[in-house]
């Protein structure tokens, strides 16, 4: 029979302690893996000590982030620094089919373990290692976050207003874009493993995965010389604008304003009659150069107007017409989004400690091994009994003294 369950039967032991392997796992687990997650005794996961908190009270309980990134996972505490705990987490191996782990290259060595060890002992086991530049090259033992992989994968040196500093995008993508890749690189491996019976250490850079996203840049040099910069027209051109063209304000908010329609640009005066604007049908504004050159101008006359839209007014409007524009939403937009309340994305969930709360629920749609919400984040070393008694076949006094040990 048939699983219900995407991933079901695969189990993952997640000992990363950043936003990508927390991700990648929240994949994993939302579609059937078991996933157990390690933590640190006492301090818990990194990410338990990063706002935003519920009801702004720190806790390692309370991080909204933790909760996202971990339900359907269960916790256990470790110490791997420790024989005892390296002890353990060899166990733990011999059971699971995926390791996933950021620390940096050779930290594992430098504690007793290494990669060929564990490929050895464990030939069918899958290796995730997400560090910020690799296991090899010349800059593989630097450190690196969000800000540094945007920067070094080039995507900063075409972002913001020409004339002023780059600009990084305001949330950390780079580790959820890292985490979704390491997921479905994951599943790719699986699939591997299915027919060669052999598992693999995969490698990943954070800087890679967000230069990845900047395919056109490099292409068009290598092929042109041309080193592609951010756009000399910005003020009131149809350039990467600030204005026209780029977001502007509606009468409650933003919006994303365009007069192209489809793929393709009418002339603008049919943009000026569906907006009911007859001065924008003036010949100087006729074609896109004509709007270049006389940006000001189209400024003044056009940006008045759009202010007197309420932003979803607007966006109706024009959607329904086969203009492309769009919204800029804040959170409480998105919880009423009627598209995203159709599709069920968000869903209300309950934890122990912060009560009912809504959260993403699911990404993509499998109809025949949908996504499941089995339990919520887990509270620290919450399932330590549960895996080390019940699973690992220790007793309760073995547990005892381990944890009198610091060992978890």
């Amino acid at each position: 029979m048939m699983s219900d369950k995407a991933l079901d039967n695969i189990k993952v032991l997640d000992i990363s302690d950043d936003i990508s392997g927390a991700y990648c796992t929240k994949y994993l687990a939302d579609y059937g893996a078991d996933v157990i997650k390690i933590e640190k005794p006492n301090k818990g996961n990194p990410t338990r000590h990063m706002g935003p908190f519920f009801q702004d009270e720190p806790d390692i309980e309370k991080s909204l982030l933790y909760f996202y990134l971990n339900c359907n996972k269960r916790s256990i505490t470790l110490d791997i620094t420790q024989n005892s705990g390296k002890k353990i987490l060899f166990e733990l191996l011999s059971n699971v089919d995926v390791f996933v782990e950021n620390f940096q290259p050779n930290y594992l060595e430098e504690i007793g373990i290494t990669y060929e060890q564990l490929q050895q002992q464990f030939p069918k086991l899958i290796i995730m290692s997400l560090t910020p530049f690799g296991q090899f090259g010349p800059r593989s033992h630097f450190k690196g976050n969000d800000l540094i992989y945007y920067a070094m994968s080039g995507i900063m040196h075409i972002s913001g207003a020409y004339g002023k500093p780059p600009l990084k995008h305001g949330h950390p993508q780079s580790y959820y874009m890292a985490g979704m890749t390491a997921a479905y690189t994951i599943t790719s491996a699986l699939f591997s493993k299915s027919m060669s019976n052999t598992g693999q250490h995969i490698d990943i850079s954070l800087q890679e995965v967000v230069a990845s996203h900047h395919y056109n840049g490099p292409t068009r040099y290598s092929y042109t010389g041309a080193i592609e910069a951010r756009a000399t027209k910005v003020e009131g051109s149809s350039f990467k604008g600030i204005k026209f063209e780029g977001i502007v304000k509606a009468k409650d908010g933003y919006i994303g304003a365009s007069s192209q329609q489809g793929r393709q640009r009418p002339l603008f005066s049919t943009y000026a009659e569906m907006l009911d604007i007859p001065e924008l049908s003036d010949k100087k504004f006729s074609s896109a150069t004509d709007r270049i050159d006389n940006a000001d101008e189209l400024d003044e006359i056009l940006l008045p107007k759009l202010e007197e839209w309420n932003k979803y007014d607007y966006f109706d409007k024009t959607m329904s017409d086969g203009w492309v524009t769009g919204v800029v939403q804040t959170p409480e937009d998105l919880l009423k989004c009627p598209q995203l309340d159709d599709r069920e994305y968000f869903m209300e969930v309950e934890h122990p400690k912060i009560g009912k709360i809504t959260i993403p629920g699911e990404i993509f749609r499998l109809p025949n091994c949908p996504w499941q919400f089995t339990r919520p984040a887990p509270l620290l070393g919450q399932h330590n009994t549960e895996i080390y008694c019940e699973e690992l076949e220790y007793s309760k006094n073995d547990v005892i003294m381990l944890k009198q040990g610091g060992i978890i």
